[in-house]
């Protein structure tokens, strides 16, 4: 029996609109905003003491390339490649850059080219300025010094750097050093003209050890990264030779890296550079970009992050660039998009670069764009990111007794948001400890809902200790949050120890809610216990706020009397506005004495989520699992009939010449959508078509859809066509697309309807 396949296409297309129409009708109903829904708590004041939003702390790079005469052009051009990626990836816009190039003295050049002095990176002017003067980097000839210089290239740094001590600058400072070889200043007279060639080695090799020394007192790390035939051991005392501190008590110390060949140097320079700056960094992401092509990269940037900035290395300024958000928009090169801000720089060279402030958390998407004509070449992207942070200490009590057992929380928040998800602080060290005379200990902190901590997983690390007896009258706490991917924050609180039972204590507790509606409120009571002998008032209030965070305890609930000596419970309500932020919000709920607010007699960090809830399951999920089988079927159906109408095989094009026609091509059977062919034209010889050869450039490129053909030539023009139509191929040539199936299948079945939905040819008309 011949079955009508296009008919049964149709039949099933219609189903799965209908199913997918009333899918989303049903969808809209139950997703009814919740506003609609519930009625809303009127909003009150909000009076919210709100830090100042952290900033990524700026650094100080200085990125030394090997130009020696061993270096050969694609190694050069990967070295290119690894500096203006650091370079152009660096986000902070208060840090500098400079790259110098070295080899050797040969009696009458420098050892060092400094293409790019130090630049502060804080405009896209800044950055195109990078990107251009990096392609200045070039390999020396004999005649120019070819040798490797490691000693005169690391001076060079230490003039940019050397300006005092760890902590006597804000920024950090490093150096990454790429090199192929080994120090060899044989030929350099600036060693002792009269010097042989091992004893100038030795001479500049005793100045590199009072360079390195000189990098430790002014806490300079020092990271190289060597490739080809290298000296690992020269490799680690630079390594070791350098400043140790790192940015983090998890984070590994300095430390040198040998790459097979010139072609791993990005990555293992942006590893580094990750390292050694606390930033954090996906896989540098590859792809072949063909002529007229284009092709799309994903890049994740985590919720943490509130700076970063994505590199795309392109090899050829005309190749395009766009970039698009998790939403699916594509955010400008310059300005503002919502809340995030971007810079592009980069884009007529061959590396460009969007740095983006607030960036959206998730995945965005790279767009690459090969104009007709270009070569293939490989292209990659790749996106580098920091969470500007702040980290929030809470001592409880806040003036603790001698003896007693103290509990200690610990969380963090960027600019933009509390974090609160484990998986975003996982690598991320939470730390405290306590210090009281010259005695310090170590307070462990964790997440894990035991040993006092209240919640598991909420991003509220938790810890407890003992103040010793013997403490003296003031305790400090030092709480640290440190590692790869943020900026890193340290807050300090100075307790009082009391005498005695104190006249007030208090404690305050929160219901176990994790969500919470815009509008509307989370209980807690407050515990407070008096000694005084007369009555008192203690008063609520929020502090600490997190950005977006608006919130606020009613009036008449802010302020309540104690009686004169016992226990008295207080309930009280939290209410967040209609308007507060989305997502994680993040407070803390302090009781202070209402005649001293200086005194503050309990805490509790509150984190909780703002949002609605899920609207009701649809209707058609309720179809089980039998409804659900035969939606998936006509799914499946419908997608393989799709496949079925795009693909190319038994398509064929015919090449004509003032009419005649001279050559035909058919295209590939199976499974194939695109169908590329060239045309072949040589003095002397009749012009052809052929498979293309994978160094072709000029490639046409043949589509469809059912019964209609696209054709897109080498030189962008794209022809819509139907069966049996031509086109013009320039010099009186034209092409004729025809598909060739369809009357194969007219022959089978005279009378029916062809695959594909094809028009179906009978040839007794033709």
């Amino acid at each position: 029996m011949f079955i009508n396949q296009r008919a049964l296409g149709r039949s099933v297309s219609r189903s799965v609109r209908v199913l997918a129409l009333w899918a989303v009708f049903a969808t809209l109903l139950a997703g009814t905003p919740a506003e609609a829904r519930f009625p809303k708590v009127v909003d009150r004041s909000f009076s919210l003491r709100q830090q100042e939003p952290p900033q990524v702390q700026p650094a100080r790079l200085v990125i030394l390339v090997d130009e020696s005469g061993s270096i050969g052009p694609a190694d050069l051009e990967r070295e290119r490649e690894a500096a203006a990626t650091i370079a152009l990836g660096e986000f902070a816009p208060g840090s500098s850059v400079a790259v110098v190039g070295f080899a050797s003295d040969n009696g009458s050049q420098s050892p060092v080219d400094v293409v790019c002095p130090p630049v502060t990176v804080k405009t896209a002017q800044d950055q195109q300025s990078l990107a251009d003067c990096i392609r200045k980097l070039r390999k020396r000839d004999k005649a120019e010094g070819d040798g490797t210089d490691h000693y005169a290239a690391m001076q060079q740094a230490m003039d940019y750097l050397d300006d005092g001590p760890p902590g006597s600058a804000v920024k950090p400072k490093m150096i990454f050093l790429l090199t192929d070889g080994k120090l060899d200043v044989s030929e350099s007279p600036r060693y002792g003209p009269d010097n042989a060639g091992d004893q100038r080695n030795q001479a500049a090799s005793r100045g590199l050890d009072d360079t390195l020394r000189d990098a430790v007192e002014a806490g300079v790390q020092v990271w190289p990264l060597g490739f080809g035939d290298v000296d690992r051991g020269q490799l680690d005392r630079f390594a070791t030779g350098g400043f140790q501190g790192t940015c983090g008590p998890t984070v590994p110390r300095p430390s040198a890296t040998v790459a097979a060949d010139a072609a791993a140097v990005s990555g293992f320079l942006l590893k580094a550079f990750g390292t050694a700056r606390c930033a954090g960094s996906g896989d540098i992401q590859r792809r072949r970009l063909a002529a007229g092509e284009e092709e799309s990269v994903t890049l994740n940037v985590p919720e943490i992050a509130t700076d970063g900035s994505i590199v795309v290395v392109k090899q050829d300024a005309r190749v395009s660039v766009r970039f698009f958000d998790p939403r699916g928009r594509e955010v400008p090169k310059a300005g503002q998009l919502g809340t995030s801000s971007f810079q592009d720089s980069g884009a007529n060279g061959p590396v460009e670069s969007l740095r983006i402030t607030n960036p959206e958390p998730g995945n965005w998407t790279v767009k690459l764009t090969s104009p007709p004509g270009l070569p293939d070449i490989e292209v990659s992207a790749v996106v580098l990111w920091q969470g500007a942070v702040r980290a929030s200490l809470t001592v409880d009590p806040p003036a603790p007794q001698r003896g007693q057992r103290v509990k200690v929380l610990l969380t963090l928040q960027t600019r933009n948001r509390p974090i609160r998800d484990p998986a975003q602080l996982t690598g991320l060290a939470f730390t405290v400890s306590m210090t009281n005379g010259t005695a310090t200990s170590e307070v462990p902190m964790s997440d894990n809902g035991a040993n006092g901590d209240d919640r598991a997983g909420d991003g509220v690390y938790t810890g407890s200790v003992v103040v010793p007896e013997t403490a003296a009258k003031t305790t400090k706490f030092v709480g640290s949050v440190q590692g790869i991917g943020v900026s890193g924050d340290t807050r300090t609180v100075l307790t009082t120890l009391s005498d005695g039972r104190p006249g007030l204590s208090a404690q305050i507790a929160l219901g176990q809610s994790t969500r919470v509606e815009p509008g509307r409120s989370v209980s807690g009571t407050v515990t407070v216990e008096s000694l005084l002998g007369v009555r008192a008032k203690v008063r609520l209030q929020i502090t600490d706020a997190a950005p977006g965070t608006k919130a606020s305890i009613p009036g008449d609930r802010t302020v309540f009397e104690v009686p004169a000596t016992g226990r008295a419970d207080f309930p009280f309500d939290v209410v967040f506005a209609a308007d507060s932020a989305s997502g994680t919000n993040g407070l803390t709920v302090s009781l202070v004495d209402d005649a001293n607010p200086a005194t503050t007699l309990a805490n509790y960090p509150l984190s909780i989520q703002v949002g609605y809830p899920p609207p009701p399951t649809p209707w058609w999920l309720y179809l089980g699992v039998p409804g659900a089988l035969i939606v998936l079927a006509a799914l499946g159906v419908w997608a393989r009939a799709r496949h079925r109408r795009r693909r190319v095989s038994g398509l064929a094009v015919f090449l004509f010449q003032r009419g005649r026609q001279i050559s035909d091509i058919a295209a590939p059977a199976g499974g194939e959508t695109r169908f590329p062919f060239v045309l072949r034209s040589e003095h002397g010889v009749a012009p052809q078509l052929a498979p293309p050869a994978p160094d072709d450039e000029e490639v046409y490129r043949l589509t469809r859809d059912g019964r209609r053909f696209t054709l897109l030539t080498p030189f962008g023009e794209r022809y819509p066509l139907h069966d049996g139509e031509r086109c013009d191929a320039g010099e009186g040539l034209e092409l004729e697309i025809r598909d060739e199936g369809a009357m194969t299948l007219a022959a089978d079945h005279e009378g029916g309807e062809s695959e594909f939905g094809a028009t179906t040819r009978y040839p007794d008309l033709l």
